[in-house]
């Protein structure tokens, strides 16, 4: 799949509300697979979870690589935690609270999601 192609089809799947992310177990090495909010920026994705002790975040803590559907689009890439939120483009966290509104919602009330990630790399699947 051509880099155009990826950029315009993750741009369709950013419409989607959740992804499905499959990360490995981090005791047994398994695929485990759950349903997450998430948004495309160009070729990246970005993960939020306002629980950062739900299993896929300490899965990917052990082992980053994970894969992803969305829709029919089905993608890899390395999960990594942003620690500095300012060095990431100003619009993310913005562009997050547009597409979720209950999280911009708790987000003045000074809930905000525990912990954000940024998928490098990402890929296609098969690709």
């Amino acid at each position: 799949m051509a880099a155009t192609d990826l950029d315009a089809r993750l741009k369709v799947a950013n419409r989607r509300w959740h992804c499905r992310i499959t990360t490995r177990g981090r005791r047994t090495g398994k695929p485990h697979s759950v349903t997450i909010w998430f948004l495309v920026d160009g070729p990246r994705l970005y993960l939020g979870t306002m629980n950062a002790k739900r299993d896929w975040v300490r899965n990917v803590a052990k082992n980053p690589e994970a894969e992803f559907e969305i829709g029919d689009l089905r993608l890899r890439g390395r999960v990594v935690p942003i620690t500095d939120p300012a060095a990431e483009p100003p619009h993310i966290q913005e562009n997050f609270y547009r597409k979720y509104f209950v999280a911009r919602i708790g987000s003045w009330f000074g809930v905000r999601p525990e912990r954000m990630f940024r998928v490098d790399g990402v890929t296609p699947v098969g690709g």
